[in-house]
C-alpha cells in the first residue's frame, strides 16, 4: 500500500526574519475525517510551536473572492489547542500565496475550527496578512487570588515583582491569566523560570508591561508550562492580544478601530498591528510571515 502524502510548510509568524517570529508547521491534510491522536502524532514529529492542519480541499462558499477551509491546531506535544492566532496567519501566508488562489483574487480566508468558531484571514495590501479573533472581556482577579499568585510570579522571575494589575481572559479565555508589571520592570531582559508557574490554576500567563519604546504602546510575553516545551515560551501569541488590547486599549483611552502597535519581547521577538472592534467583538492582528521550508510527510 502507498503511504498517504501531506504536502508541508514551516513558517515564521509576524515576522520576515526566518529566526524572529514565531515558528509554525502548516499541513495540508483534511482534520475532520482524521482522528485527532493521529494528527496529535504528526504534531509531536514536526515538533514545532504550534502544527496547524488545513484541508487540502475548499469547501462551499457563496463568494468565489473568499476561500473557506477547515482548520485544527495541535501543541508539540500533541495536544489540541482550540485557537492559535499565529497558526492561522502562517496559514494565511502560504494560500494566499497559492496560484489557484492568486488566480481567484481572493483577499480572505475562512477557517473552520472543530468547535464551531470561525478564524479569519485577510490579505492586506502592503504584505501584511490580518487575522482576526474574538475579543474577551478581561475579568476581574479578586485580592485573594492576586494574593496567590504573587508568590508563584516572584519565583519564577527570581524576584520582588512589581504588579501593577491582574485579570483573567473572562468567558473567552477562562484558562488565560494577563498580568500587568510595573513600566520599570525589564520584561524583555527577565529570565522567567515558567516551570514555577505550573500550579498558579492557569493554563496561559501572559505578562505585559507599557512599552519603553515609543514605537509600540505595550510589550508582552507569554509563558505556558502545560502546553510548551521548555523553556515554556510562545514566542509570538496572537490569542493574548484578544487580552492584551481591551485591556491597553481602555487604560490609555484609546479609540475602537484605532491602531496600535505592540511588540513581544521574547528572544525571537515579533511585531503586531492592532485594531480592538468593540462593535463586532473582535481584535484584528495584522503581522507578516515568512515560508522557511516546505516539503512532503509520507504516512
Amino acid at each position: 500500500m502507498s503511504p498517504v502524502t501531506a504536502p508541508y510548510y514551516l513558517v515564521t509568524a509576524f515576522s520576515t526574519s526566518p529566526f524572529g517570529g514565531n515558528p509554525a508547521a502548516l499541513v495540508f491534510l483534511e482534520p475532520s475525517s482524521i482522528p485527532f491522536e493521529e494528527l496529535g502524532k504528526i504534531a509531536q514529529n514536526l515538533n514545532q510551536p504550534v502544527i496547524t492542519f488545513v484541508s487540502p480541499a475548499s469547501l462551499p462558499s457563496d463568494d468565489d473572492k473568499i476561500e473557506v477551509r477547515n482548520i485544527r491546531f495541535s501543541a508539540p506535544v500533541g495536544k489540541e489547542i482550540p485557537i492559535c492566532g499565529h497558526g492561522t496567519l502562517a496559514a494565511g501566508q502560504v494560500m494566499f500565496g497559492m496560484p489557484e488562489i492568486v488566480a481567484r483574487g481572493v483577499h480572505t480566508i475562512m477557517f473552520k475550527t472543530s468547535r464551531g468558531e470561525t478564524l479569519t484571514a485577510v490579505k492586506l495590501d502592503d504584505g501584511f496578512v490580518q487575522i482576526r479573533l474574538p475579543a474577551a472581556i478581561p475579568g476581574s482577579v479578586s485580592d485573594e487570588d492576586k494574593a496567590k499568585l504573587k508568590p508563584f510570579i516572584d519565583k519564577a522571575f527570581g524576584r520582588d515583582v512589581a504588579i501593577q494589575d491582574i485579570k483573567n481572559g473572562g468567558k473567552i479565555y477562562p484558562v488565560y491569566v494577563m498580568i500587568e508589571l510595573d513600566e520599570k520592570e525589564d520584561l524583555a531582559g527577565s529570565i522567567v523560570d515558567a516551570k514555577e508557574l505550573l500550579n498558579t490554576g492557569f493554563i496561559v500567563h501572559v505578562f505585559t508591561t507599557s512599552s519603553p519604546d515609543p514605537e509600540a504602546t505595550f510589550v508582552s510575553r507569554m509563558f505556558s508550562p502545560v502546553m510548551i516545551g521548555s523553556p515554556h515560551e510562545d514566542h509570538v501569541c496572537s490569542s493574548a492580544h484578544s487580552i492584551l488590547a481591551p485591556h491597553w486599549y481602555a487604560k490609555r483611552g484609546i479609540a475602537s478601530g484605532e491602531e496600535v502597535k505592540a511588540k513581544m519581547v521574547s528572544s525571537r521577538g515579533g511585531e503586531l498591528r492592532i485594531f480592538l472592534d468593540e462593535a463586532e467583538g473582535m481584535v484584528k492582528l495584522g503581522g507578516q510571515a515568512r515560508i522557511l521550508a516546505t516539503g512532503q510527510l509520507y504516512m
